[in-house]
């Protein structure tokens, strides 16, 4: 039992030493982002870059270590999480902490937004990211395995809760203007999302994507996206691509259309002149399997997305998609033409 305080008081001890080590170097930082001329910043920079900070050093080396204490220790979990640095998609690739992040939230904010991938690169190209960067709000970037976990635990951090930008229901901050738009918005929609549900449903229950294990919860109009004409989201309590690497199909999913996109908007008026459009049912099946794709999953059929790819681009091109394949007529070599009519004059 006196063994037990002994560690318990040791541990607390240590975390004190940490959490003491790490916000001397981020005050440090506030200080440095704070220094009046550019020059000074400038070679604050270079001497950053020449060298990283104590406890930047220690960070790299243990931070698996903090993040799986963070996971499995409930008693010091809350100490743990003012240790733990992200990258945002405002700090430049550095890792801030989460105190840092509340520093730096709009004020209307009331969540702190994170997504998962398997590098930032592929991350900050993500459709679900779109909204965001338009209305300025930072998400961390989580690409390490650990990272997500660790935020499931804590669940929420100073009172704000953390929320995951790829699934389903989002809310982001909205005018009632806004919120008037969108409802009459969702309404024109709603023959287009009526009959695309209904035609994904065919597609992943009897058609190419019934062994592929997607369920189609519902498709609907979005609000995140602002150049992309869909993302496939997961449902509230579902799991995304990074998070289930082994059944990756798995799970619910959402189709979310941006309204304000062409190809969209075309395919509203193709379907309401009429439902049995078979160029509207390749373009709405290309567009979900393309949307999976992006947002990180496999496809159980790859051929038969690229069936449809080819139906797509024989139309544009004017041809037949149905059309029979012909054996193409090789014209024979003039010298041999010659060569015959020679021997028919010599012999004939």
């Amino acid at each position: 039992k006196i063994m037990k305080v002994i560690s318990k008081k040791l541990v607390r001890k240590v975390l004190e030493l940490m959490k003491k080590l790490a916000k001397e170097e981020e005050s440090g930082d506030d200080e440095d982002e704070e220094a009046d001329s550019e020059e000074e910043k400038k070679e604050e920079k270079k001497d950053k870059s020449d060298e990283d900070g104590t406890w930047t050093k220690f960070w790299k080396e243990f931070n698996k270590n903090l993040k799986m204490g963070c996971y499995e220790d409930d008693s010091n979990r809350s100490r743990l999480s003012k240790l733990l640095r992200f990258a945002t998609t405002k700090s430049e690739g550095k890792e801030i902490s989460l105190d840092k992040y509340l520093d730096r939230m709009q004020e209307s904010q009331e969540s702190i937004y994170y997504m998962s991938g398997d590098s930032m690169e592929v991350m900050l190209k993500a459709p679900a990211l779109q909204i965001f960067k338009q209305k300025d709000i930072e998400v961390l970037m989580l690409s390490d395995h650990l990272d997500e976990p660790c935020l499931q635990k804590l669940a929420d951090y100073e009172g704000k809760k953390f929320v995951s930008i790829q699934k389903a229901d989002v809310k982001l901050d909205e005018t009632e203007e806004e919120k008037k738009r969108f409802t009459k918005i969702k309404d024109m929609y709603k023959p287009l999302t009526d009959w695309w549900k209904d035609s994904l449903t065919e597609l992943t229950e009897k058609g190419a994507m019934k062994d592929a294990g997607v369920k189609i919860e519902k498709v609907e109009v979005s609000k995140r996206l602002t150049e992309s004409p869909v993302v496939v989201v997961t449902s509230q309590f579902g799991c995304y691509a990074q998070q289930d690497q082994i059944s990756m199909m798995s799970g619910r999913k959402t189709l979310e259309v941006n309204p304000n996109h062409p190809v969209v908007v075309d395919l509203l008026s193709k379907v309401k002149a009429n439902k049995e459009d078979a160029a509207a049912k390749d373009i709405a099946a290309v567009l979900f399997q393309t949307a999976l794709i992006e947002s990180g999953y496999e496809i159980a059929d790859p051929s038969a997305l690229v069936s449809r790819v080819y139906r797509l681009m024989s139309k544009e091109l004017g041809v037949d998609p149905d059309a029979p394949l012909k054996e193409v007529e090789v014209p024979e070599d003039e010298e041999e033409e010659e060569e015959e009519e020679m021997d028919f004059d010599l012999f004939g």
